[in-house]
């Protein structure tokens, strides 16, 4: 009976933990430390000073799992040479060489975050002068609906990721016969796995708390600077409004600016850390779920019951990516969404007869449009065109395989049916 009650009682005292703490930097941290054990983030640094130092733990562990990265995709290759050939099929090779080439991608992931690690620790700095001026503003930023929110996503992110991993594992101790090779494809999915979820979990946080802050300078300009309007939410998190007013304090306006160009500063730390991973997850996003889907297709066409476990499983895993990337599209159109509703209420205070303030206003307007404040890949903007564009190549290539793959199905039916009746009528002659 207490061993039932045990789990209840932990998770009892963990969600007491998330609803009494409302710190959203506690929540931030234990993703940070995990990163740390995991290797992925070797430039710490102190509380108490704020110094950045090397520590050699973690390097240790990212040395470690490179190497291992590195052994597991050359054994990988041996080892499905030598002790695959039982299991030789259409599938298995085109699944071995999937997995070879993933191995390959979580090695330039690992080195891309390893090398950008530190500046993470710029962006939540920028985060949190953000944070202290508004606080100082009498108009703090609430923490706990940020904390909420990124609990709710690491949860989702802990249920996805094990049930894939449990789903990589049944199919991969089903379909490999070979122990040394199981182990090796195991061992490799879940490095593979820690590399791309860590790197996943950076972009969306440090996206979030952005996206989330440009929300609160621009909701914090409307109730300072436009008249009260009864269909404005969430009022209760600018403690200064108590009655209708329009400030028209210069001063004011020039903070705005200040904490506008903190953000802007944070983007663009954001923009230099994560530029790398998100082409790498545009490009993979390409033909991972096409050939993905395709095989799971083949699989069911040609009745190869054996490897659909597999081919499921990384369907599954391939088309959660891709929801993850929509997630960062959906957080980078937030940003420049609420840059377009800050420039208008610009142009708004300056036609409620504040003529003394136009061009500061529109000053101000054009730097904003000026900034494209926005999540870049080199030169295209990471916005829902793009997104659509994907999938548009994803269901053409798709297609095209589906199609190609049933021509040539067609064409091989065909010619066995020349030979029967050619051997027929030879054998009746």
């Amino acid at each position: 009976m207490l061993v039932k009650l045990y789990p209840m009682f932990i998770l009892r005292e963990i969600g007491n933990f998330v609803l009494r703490h409302e710190n959203l930097y506690d929540v931030i941290n234990l993703h940070l430390i995990a990163l740390k054990i995991c290797g992925e983030l070797f430039v710490c640094r102190q509380q108490s000073t704020g110094q950045l130092y090397v520590s050699w733990k973690s390097f240790a562990s990212f040395v470690a799992q490179l190497i291992c990265l590195i052994m597991l995709v050359v054994g990988g290759h041996f080892a499905q040479q030598s002790y695959g050939k039982d299991d030789a099929t259409y599938l298995h090779r085109g699944t071995s060489m999937l997995i070879r080439v993933s191995g390959v991608f979580a090695i330039v992931i690992a080195i891309s975050n390893a090398i950008v690690g530190k500046r993470i620790w710029a962006i939540l700095d920028c985060c949190d002068r953000f944070d202290k001026r508004m606080k100082i503003l009498n108009a703090p930023v609430d923490h706990r609906i940020q904390k909420i929110v990124i609990l709710m996503l690491t949860l989702v992110f802990f249920v996805g990721v094990s049930s894939c991993l449990l789903g990589f594992m049944f199919a991969i101790f089903t379909n490999y016969s070979n122990t040394l090779l199981q182990i090796v494809t195991i061992t490799q999915i879940i490095i593979f796995v820690m590399v791309i979820v860590s790197m996943l979990c950076q972009i969306v946080i440090v996206l979030y708390l952005a996206s989330y802050r440009f929300y609160h300078l621009r909701r914090f300009f409307e109730v300072h600077f436009l008249p009260w309007k009864s269909s404005l939410i969430l009022l209760n998190e600018l403690t200064a409004v108590t009655q209708f007013r329009c400030l028209t304090d210069s001063f004011l306006f020039e903070t705005v600016m200040d904490l506008y160009s903190l953000l802007r500063e944070a983007m663009r730390f954001i923009q230099k850390t994560y530029s790398v991973q998100l082409l790498s997850m545009t490009v993979s996003n390409i033909p991972s779920p096409t050939l993905a889907l395709f095989g799971m297709y083949r699989s069911f066409m040609t009745s190869t019951y054996d490897m659909q476990n597999l081919i499921i499983t990384m369907a599954a895993s391939s088309l959660m990516y891709l929801m993850t990337y929509f997630l960062l599209t959906f957080l980078s159109t937030s940003i420049k969404y609420e840059i377009q509703r800050l420039i208008q209420c610009f142009h708004h205070f300056t036609n409620l007869n504040n003529v003394e303030y136009e061009g500061m206003m529109k000053t101000s307007a054009d730097q904003l449009n000026n900034d494209n404040v926005t999540v870049r890949l080199g030169s295209v903007e990471l916005n829902w065109k793009l997104v659509f564009a994907m999938l548009g190549t994803i269901i053409s290539y798709l297609i095209i395989l589906i199609q190609f793959d049933r021509s040539s199905g067609a064409s091989s039916n065909s010619v066995d049916v020349e030979n029967i009746a050619w051997w027929q009528n030879n054998t009746h002659k």
